[in-house]
């Protein structure tokens, strides 16, 4: 003969109620996580371009109104099918990232390409042009989309 369960209303109450308040906690915790992983879309801008010194670098200057991720990656500045991995923190600054391009690099860039930074290296990012109509929308990883390049004139010091 088969036993007859009997449903306590309070213990399924406690599990509910358990069940609950670990699924906040969980969303809570990916909430805290996403949030704390850099900055967001509209905080991070081009500042400028100006030619070092040495008459044959580009300084492209990026800043951030919150700061840059320093350590666990690096940082990869796509203008068009070029990328660019050399950068610095001015005085330590995690507020502004420039990137050093070399003057025939920077000349060779084509107008109105797509400029986007993006948080670590990924190979498929560098094959794709990023150029004209046809330019492809998926970027890996964490990435900025900061406009188009528009070529700027420099005059010797």
């Amino acid at each position: 003969m088969a036993s007859l369960r009997l449903i306590d209303p309070d213990h399924n109450t406690l599990i509910m109620k358990k069940t609950l308040k670990n699924t906040l906690l969980l969303f809570s915790f990916f909430f805290l996580v996403s949030s704390t992983f850099g900055q967001s879309e509209n905080s991070v801008a081009m500042s400028s371009y100006s030619l070092d010194e040495d008459q044959t670098t580009v300084r492209i200057s990026i800043k951030t109104s919150e700061s840059f991720i320093a350590g666990a990656n690096r940082y990869v500045l796509h203008i068009g099918s070029k990328h660019f991995l050399l950068n610095e923190h001015p005085n330590g600054s995690l507020s502004e990232i420039v990137f050093l391009v070399s003057l025939t690099d920077y000349e060779t860039l084509v107008d109105q390409s797509s400029i986007v930074l993006v948080y670590g290296f990924y190979h498929d990012n560098i094959l794709q042009d990023g150029e004209g109509s046809q330019q492809k929308k998926d970027i890996i990883g964490k990435h900025w989309n900061l406009g188009k390049f528009t070529p700027q004139t420099f005059t010797s010091k």
